[in-house]
């Protein structure tokens, strides 16, 4: 919270105070958004946004190329949603915006997506992450710039946000981002779809964990994660039993 921020609050009375803390995005030490509000105002239903990270590094390209990985363009993921009906946030790498330019353009002109930024080829920025290849400091804020040129060049919009891979980042590399005119954008709640063989397990990770303001984190990448599409309908369909209205991150987060 900056300086100006604190000081209103403290001429607000504590309960006012409390309120307003509330009802905001909450950021963590580094400045990164975690989730939306806990609390909404009176007669606001519960909100969560489904956000889905599309991955893309040199070496899923060269999986991709000798066939070792049919596609890591998740389409069952996007026909879910649609056959829900259900608003929802991509963070796309640069290069699979690239490898997938068609997809890329059509989920950004999809009335109800949104499209955000996760770096160029999903390196880790801090170290160490989860075995991601490392980026040397200097080529930090290269990499948010490409992957905003690829990115706007595949589906002519400009990401707002930015997730890092692996959410590793230090406070320095938060700088950067910020700098880059974005704002870094986490999660609250891992869907725990890479690599997992049971829809079950995904869709039970999401259920047991979500709060209202829950920004949870899957993946339209496919490949390493096949199993996301087959989930989403139980997902969806567990959400809005218990009165969750799903949102894109710009609606949870209250930005235009």
């Amino acid at each position: 919270m900056t300086r100006a921020a604190l000081l209103a609050l403290l001429l607000l009375s504590s309960a006012q105070a409390a309120a307003l803390i509330h009802l905001r995005p909450s950021l963590n030490a580094a400045g990164i958004i975690t989730h939306g509000p806990r609390t909404l105002k009176t007669g606001q239903p519960k909100q969560v946004a489904l956000t889905f990270d599309a991955d893309m590094t040199p070496g899923m390209e060269s999986e991709l190329r000798s066939g070792k990985v049919r596609s890591f363009d998740n389409e069952t993921v996007v026909q879910a949603l649609e056959a829900a009906n259900v608003p929802a946030t991509f963070f796309l790498t640069g290069m699979w915006a690239q490898v997938y330019p068609a997809s890329a353009l059509a989920l950004a002109k999809h009335p109800s997506f949104e499209i955000e930024d996760h770096s160029y080829d999903h390196p880790g920025f801090s170290q160490p992450c989860y075995g991601l290849a490392s980026i040397a400091d200097a080529q930090k804020s290269a990499d948010i710039g490409r992957s905003q040129r690829a990115i706007q060049t595949a589906t002519g919009t400009t990401p707002q946000y930015f997730r890092f891979p692996g959410g590793c980042a230090s406070e320095s590399d938060v700088q950067k981002v910020e700098a880059a005119g974005l704002t870094v954008v986490h999660w609250d709640v891992i869907g725990g779809d890479a690599n997992q063989k049971s829809p079950a397990v995904i869709v039970s990770d999401v259920l047991s964990r979500v709060k209202s303001g829950s920004i949870v984190v899957l993946h339209v990448s496919g490949g390493h994660a096949p199993e996301t599409g087959v989930a989403l309908p139980a997902i969806i369909k567990g959400l809005r039993a218990e009165g969750y209205q799903l949102v894109t991150l710009k609606t949870l987060l209250g930005r235009p």
